[in-house]
């Protein structure tokens, strides 16, 4: 509305003028006028009133946080009592509620209550008055108290009026912070005092200033939080330190001598405003050349349409990082919902600082909820001793090896906790930033639970609902990668991104895609890995070997060959390796080992295509494979090798067991440089795929697939019928889509799909989501090809979590980069 706004030159140069004579005037006499009688300090003083009002206002919000995080102790606390076991007695909660205060310091008492009053337990020094009346119909409430006690918290542990009640009564120290930390931010020092009356109006911290009092104070309420109703108490802010000013005496002539600057300004400038603008005018008047030759266009309004193209880039770019963050604070809720639903929780532990992070179990129904941190001494002393070692061992296998590592543990401590032992299992990453954190989950094992053994722990990893939540959430969290990988290859083509810029977003790409990769290993960790003798399921047997090398390459670089040259020359057009991602990376890592410890220079990995109708090679699988070959430079005078062959031994186990290949040419232990290669079984072409890559060879390209992602190849444009049920993922796919110049229909379900395709069926291709409610994307593309068959269906879903019926369809594995989107569209295209 206020780009709709004109006002005048001539005025605004003359305001303008005006507002500094009128400015400069009032300095004059403010800074003449320190003489006269006293006044009050808050007239005397109006910087400083603003500053006390501020200052109020900060004490009382910082005393809305204190309560909020009272009721989150209140709540801590109810949960040592474990109200819900009635084996426990009274006597051992009162016990605990001692020992959680001599933890917080910050409550003199607190006391569990019955529903009808009657104290049930009582920690603290004891000798305050408990209230026996019966709990009001409220789930929390804040009470003042005596001198020693200065507010009472009461929270209901259920219904309220008729569940039991938690109270917790502050000590005096529990506002001394607060006054402390707000003097802190303002910078005021100690002259400015706090004082906080109850809603009775009696003082419960400080001495409350009469309402005659002279010197400067300013008054503020308690506002409340979203769990607690404002209780009525006021927070007065005072300087009683302050010396008062005189008041200045007005002069008439003072007065009228400063009115007639500010009207000799005003005119000055209406003057000087119509010179100015006469000749802007002018200049606007003046016309050039458009671009396009059309005819002539005026300089000030083609920098207005510049101007304006640039806010409109701006606002879209926030809009779609708000985007980004809406789907992340949807993933961290499926994750607090997985938890609840899986039996499993979900750890976190920095092994530099040996801390450990897991998510407030109270904030597991808010988006946001808060994390909790605990030091990694303070875990281990909630397991016997003789099992404490175990922790620490199991740790450092996950630190020095890939993989889970699983431990059980036994629980100490009084009551039925005491014996209970609990499943850990270990597995090693690395944060956003690169650095290496450990992920641990874990569960109770329960008397009779066929996860006592560890075939029981694979049989529980397999249970079917624990399978499908675990989809779920790999499935969201793809969804919302998909939006941030989608919106930032966007924003990373459009023109105007300064250096900095462009180095962020091709951070968060980087770490976007880094995430994709988690979630592939968090498919393998709960549905069993391919090492061990546990057996693959279908889906999850196959793998992109150049998408797998390239993400795995990194933690070879930083924990294994360092700085070490590094080359990799994998076709990105191969056909999908009939292994796992995790079998390839163990291969990986073990000749990583083999080339440090021999003191080899360099580590070189390329592959190639062995197809189905070429002549077999003695002792390697016949029909379609990948030959993988790996060299090494040789080894730098002066360097003693450290290691033999096992390692080389262990790869051949491992291919041996998938039923690939493995030859050695050369070892690298002498003075040759290392050389061998493997060969791994491949899925076979279907016809189109060979159709595609034919067409693209012939038409001069050898690698149609990398040519396609890394240069914008010219494509026709497509007409596309996207059904996806998620409004974020869909709106971003709509953004890709128009940019690689396609045009594009959306529907939210297969049955809106149907209606669309009903009334116009003229689309060239249709992308559908597999997991869409009611009707999955596989039924919808059954249905399409039998009604119709000029359509070509593409299946997005993550990897792993589409049926063997699929194949028959073109796939996009979630989440994809713009260049796999136009890839899949390219190869439709052919």
């Amino acid at each position: 509305m206020l780009d709709s706004v004109r006002i005048s030159l001539k005025l605004l140069n003359a305001a303008q003028l005006a507002t500094v004579a009128a400015a400069a005037f009032g300095l004059a006499w403010f800074g003449g006028a320190l003489s006269g009688p006293p006044r009050d300090a808050a007239t005397a003083h109006p910087a400083l009133a603003r500053n006390l009002v501020q200052a109020a206002r900060s004490y009382a919000d910082a005393l809305d946080e204190e309560l909020s995080a009272s009721i989150n102790d209140a709540r801590n606390a109810a949960l040592l009592l474990r109200l819900d076991d009635a084996t426990l007695s009274d006597a051992w909660r009162a016990g605990r509620l001692r020992d959680w205060l001599a933890l917080n310091p910050r409550y003199r008492d607190a006391a569990l209550l019955a529903p009808d009053g009657a104290l049930r337990a009582a920690g603290g020094p004891g000798g305050l008055r408990v209230d026996r009346s019966p709990a009001r119909n409220a789930q929390v409430a804040v009470a003042a108290g005596p001198e020693e006690a200065p507010f009472a918290l009461t929270l209901a542990l259920g219904a309220p009026g008729r569940s039991d009640r938690l109270l917790l009564r502050a000590a005096p120290a529990y506002f001394d912070g607060i006054a402390e930390r707000v003097r802190r931010t303002l910078g005021a020092g100690d002259g400015i005092r706090f004082a906080v009356a109850g809603a009775d109006g009696r003082a419960l911290v400080g001495p409350l200033p009469a309402a005659d009092d002279p010197l400067p104070h300013e008054a503020a309420p308690t506002r409340g939080s979203r769990d607690i109703a404002s209780p009525g108490w006021l927070v007065t802010a005072s300087a009683p330190g302050l010396p008062l000013r005189p008041e200045p005496r007005p002069d008439p002539r003072l007065i009228a001598l400063g009115i007639g600057l500010v009207l000799a300004a005003g005119g000055l400038g209406y003057a000087l405003g119509g010179r100015v603008s006469a000749r802007l005018r002018r200049l606007a008047e003046e016309a050039g050349t458009a671009d396009d030759g059309e005819g002539p266009v005026s300089r000030v309004r083609e920098i207005a349409a510049i101007a304006g193209t640039v806010r409109d880039r701006a606002q879209s770019l926030d809009a779609r990082l708000a985007g980004a963050g809406t789907g992340l604070d949807r993933v961290r809720g499926r994750l607090h919902t997985f938890e609840e639903m899986s039996g499993w929780t979900c750890w976190e532990i920095d092994p530099e600082t040996r801390q450990v992070v897991w998510s407030d179990p109270d904030g597991a129904g808010a988006l946001a909820a808060a994390d909790r941190v605990a030091t990694l001494a303070d875990l281990g002393a909630r397991f016997e001793p003789a099992d404490r070692p175990l922790l620490d061992l199991t740790l450092a296998a996950a630190l020095g090896a890939d993989g889970p590592h699983d431990v059980v543990m036994r629980m100490s401590g009084p009551g039925p906790e005491s014996g209970r032992r609990l499943l850990v299992r270990l597995l090693r990453g690395r944060d956003a930033a690169g650095r290496i954190r450990v992920h641990a989950l874990s569960r109770t094992i329960r008397e009779g639970d066929a996860a006592e053994t560890p075939a029981g722990a694979n049989e529980r990893r397999r249970n079917l609902v624990l399978r499908r939540v675990t989809d779920g959430i790999v499935h969201d969290f793809n969804d919302v990668l998909t939006v941030v990988l989608a919106n930032l290859g966007v924003l990373r083509r459009q023109t105007g991104l300064d250096p900095r810029q462009t180095a962020l977003t091709d951070a968060a790409l980087a770490g976007a895609q880094r995430g994709a990769a988690l979630t592939r290993r968090l498919l393998g960790l709960v549905r069993g890995g391919e090492i061990g003798g546990d057996p693959v399921p279908a889906e999850l047997s196959s793998s992109d070997l150049a998408a797998t090398v390239a993400a795995f390459l990194p933690f070879l670089e930083a924990n294994v060959l360092h700085d070490a040259p590094l080359i990799t020359r994998i076709p990105e057009d191969l056909p999908k390796a009939a292994c796992g991602e995790r079998l390839v990376e163990l291969v990986l890592l073990n000749l990583a080992f083999h080339v440090r410890d021999l003191g080899l220079h360099g580590f070189a990995i390329g592959a190639a295509e062995h197809p189905a109708g070429a002549p077999p090679v003695p002792g390697m699988p016949e029909g379609p494979a990948l030959r993988v070959l790996f060299a090494s430079g040789r080894r730098p005078p002066g360097i003693a090798a450290r290691s033999q062959v096992h390692a080389l031994e262990t790869v051949g186990r491992l291919l041996s067991g998938s039923g690939g290949g493995w030859r050695v040419l050369s070892d690298g232990c002498g003075e040759e440089a290392f050389l061998a290669e493997a060969w791994l079984r491949a899925e076979a072409r279907n016809a189109e795929a060979r159709t595609v890559e034919a067409s693209a060879v012939g038409a001069g390209r050898a690698e149609p697939r990398r040519e396609a992602i890394a240069g914008p190849v010219p494509q026709a444009s497509l007409r596309i019928l996207l059904v996806e049920s998620d409004s974020l993922v869909r709106a971003s796919l709509v953004e890709a889509l128009a940019e690689l110049g396609h045009r594009v229909v959306q529907a939210a379900s297969g049955e809106h799909a149907l209606e669309l395709l009903a009334r116009d069926a003229a689309f060239d291709a249709m992308i559908a989501d597999q997991a869409m409610p009611v009707m999955t994307g596989l039924q919808l593309a059954a249905t399409v090809v039998e009604r119709h068959p000029g359509i070509r269906v593409i299946l997005a879903s993550p990897h792993g979590q589409l049926p063997a019926a699929a194949r028959r369809f073109l796939q996009l594995d979630k989440p994809f980069r713009r260049e796999d989107l136009a890839a899949v569209l390219a190869a439709r295209a052919a």
